[in-house]
């Protein structure tokens, strides 16, 4: 499967998005290998921990340990935790490019095994499925279209099947 979140473009989902009871997916490389994560599309760095050295599992403190969450040119965010202490490579505000290295997999927070834990926000940062953007862009943000209008001041028009007409 292809993966935009690895630095050799595959992958090999170990957990699924549960929704509120596992809110991103669970990803190694093919054959369980290790790999470096790489920024799923271009944006800012609006979230980093780099100085987490230890995994919580056993204590049940559920943390992300290493992460980087990105904010993205359409207003949605992507974040990837459980990097390996010392291998996070940016900081908050650096700008970051499609396919560019953030960290290496690892096991730090809560976690049972060095995997990259991958989520996807909305631009409310609410939580959705990252399952079809593995391997596919975010949605592109829409501008609003602008409104046409095709009478001119003073026309009788029907709106909702009431006749109205403007003076101005």
């Amino acid at each position: 499967m292809g993966c935009r979140v690895f630095k050799n473009n595959a992958c090999k989902i170990t957990y699924a998005y549960k929704g509120a009871s596992h809110k991103g997916i669970d990803m190694v490389g093919p054959g369980s290998t290790f790999d470096y994560i790489v920024a799923h599309s271009a944006g800012t760095v609006v979230g980093v921990e780099a100085n987490c050295n230890r995994n919580t599992s056993k204590t049940g403190e559920k943390i992300y340990g290493n992460y980087v969450k990105i904010k993205h040119d359409n207003g949605m965010y992507t974040l990837y935790a459980h990097m390996k202490y010392g291998t996070v490579e940016v900081k908050v505000g650096d700008r970051v490019e499609k396919g560019q290295t953030l960290g290496y997999m690892g096991n730090t927070g809560y976690s049972f095994g060095a995997h990259v834990h991958f989520e996807v926000r909305n631009e409310n940062d609410k939580y959705i499925d990252p399952t079809p953007y593995i391997d596919a862009d975010l949605p592109v943000k829409e501008e609003p279209k602008p409104i046409v209008l095709t009478h001119k001041v003073g026309e009788t028009v029907k709106i909702n099947g009431v006749y109205a007409s403007s003076t101005s």
